[in-house]
């Protein structure tokens, strides 16, 4: 059995995503250019990992359960905290700092310096 931080990959939020979007496994198989068989193994060793279910497949389609959607929610909040972590990166390596600090005292108004700014 996979621990979950070992499941929880960019790739499974990306299957997991597909899932939703498509909302079958047959179909997102297709758009990711995978067969059924391995998108759904895929899914089950992300289930496994978190002891839980995440599609519920009673029917044709491939619903996220509230779990799943609650996993959904969190990889799309993951994916642009890692996007904002590679544009600080790419800031910082072409010279920007990550920070700027100002002091000022009563000479300069605070409206001015706003405006300045």
């Amino acid at each position: 059995m996979h621990r979950s931080a070992d499941v929880l990959t960019p790739d499974a939020f990306r299957i997991l995503n597909a899932i939703a979007r498509a909302g079958s496994f047959a179909g997102a198989a297709r758009a990711l250019g995978m067969v059924p068989s391995a998108l759904t193994y895929r899914v089950r060793q992300i289930e496994d990992a978190l002891d839980v279910l995440l599609f519920d497949r009673s029917s044709r389609q491939a619903r996220p359960t509230a779990a799943g959607a609650e996993l959904l929610a969190q990889g799309e909040r993951l994916r642009q905290e890692i996007d904002a972590v590679v544009h600080r990166v790419k800031r910082v390596a072409s010279g920007w700092e990550p920070e700027l600090t100002i002091a000022a005292d009563a000479v300069i108004s605070h409206s001015a310096l706003m405006e300045l700014c």
